[in-house]
């Protein structure tokens, strides 16, 4: 196998499926990638190129998108001996992580009431959105990013990957199965940072998958299903199924997001961002609030829309982590 993949075992891969998109605007931004030297599970080696392992009927796979102006080739690779109908599902499932079956509205017309809005939308181009490819991957990381800060949860990711995962090509990992899951103790995991309440939602999960995974496009219908879980609530329902592609996806309850939006939105300041106001702000934008989000995070980011001072010492990082 050629340059496509980083380490010896690229031999032994085989060209599975492949297929070239015509994408305009950056690939590279749109999927969830990992920067752990032991656990990433996707990962973006270069500008314009992002890769990621899979579970797979006859080992591992690796998907790979790489950018060429307009167009993105997207390849998977694997075991020889996979199915034709397992390498269709893997080539559909690697156009849905980088976002090829979004359905992208016109957001400068979305967003043509609010002048800064619309500014942002037509200087960043379009907001496309990923589908995770596993349900079980997608609520895993937002149940490993409840209460935690960004850095203690990316780690914990990187940990129960490598935990309870399997390693393929490349230095990936793929996500635990839920088989995998539902087998790995909740002392292991809490070694991995992960405490004893996210561990039983993960387990619940697990347990819950074949269902989780046919109401996977219904969102409406995983909502409900989430929630009914003990340790999802709001929150870790919305960042799952923003993950797998609900534009409309409102992460409520969130330490940073109010003061974000409600900042850039309203020029709201303290206490006056709430999860309320930034509920109301959002309502003209229903259906596609997730993406206006998504543009919101993106243009403070680029300094295009104005950021709250930090108003205290970064906190520290949370004590349960070290026992």
């Amino acid at each position: 196998m050629p340059r496509v993949t980083a380490d010896s075992a690229a031999q032994h891969l085989t060209l599975l499926a492949t297929d070239q998109l015509r994408i305009g605007d950056r690939v590279d931004v749109v999927p969830v990638t990992d920067r752990s030297r032991r656990g990433s599970v996707a990962t973006r080696p270069r500008p314009g190129v992002v890769r990621r392992a899979d579970c797979g009927p006859c080992g591992p796979l690796i998907y790979e998108a790489i950018q060429r102006d307009d167009r993105v080739d997207v390849s998977v690779w694997g075991g020889d001996r996979t199915p034709p109908a397992a390498r269709d599902g893997a080539l559909h499932r690697a156009r849905g992580w980088i976002g090829w079956y979004d359905d992208q509205p016109d957001l400068p017309e979305l967003t043509a009431d609010h002048p800064g809005l619309r500014r942002v939308a037509c200087q960043l181009g379009p907001v496309r959105l990923s589908r995770m490819p596993r349900v079980q991957e997608s609520v895993g990381r937002a149940v490993l990013g409840q209460l935690v800060q960004a850095v203690e949860a990316r780690r914990s990711t990187a940990q129960l990957a490598a935990l309870a995962g399997t390693p393929a090509s490349g230095g990936l990992w793929c996500w635990p199965t839920a088989t995998a899951l539902g087998h790995t103790p909740a002392y292991a995991m809490r070694r991995c940072g992960i405490s004893l309440r996210g561990a039983t939602a993960i387990h619940r999960c697990a347990l819950d998958d074949p269902q989780l995974e046919r109401v996977r496009d219904n969102f409406d219908a995983l909502d409900r299903r989430l929630r009914a879980v003990p340790g999802i609530g709001l929150w870790t329902s919305a960042e799952t199924r923003l993950a797998l592609g609900d534009a409309d996806a409102v992460s409520v309850g969130d330490y940073h997001l109010p003061g974000v939006v409600c900042r850039a939105l309203a020029g709201a300041q303290g206490d006056d961002c709430t999860d309320q106001l930034m509920l109301e702000l959002l309502e003209p934008f229903r259906g596609q609030r997730g993406r206006i989000i998504r543009l919101v995070v993106r243009a403070v980011g680029r300094g295009l829309l104005p950021r709250g001072r930090r108003r205290a010492p970064r906190a520290a990082l949370s004590a349960h982590r070290y026992w």
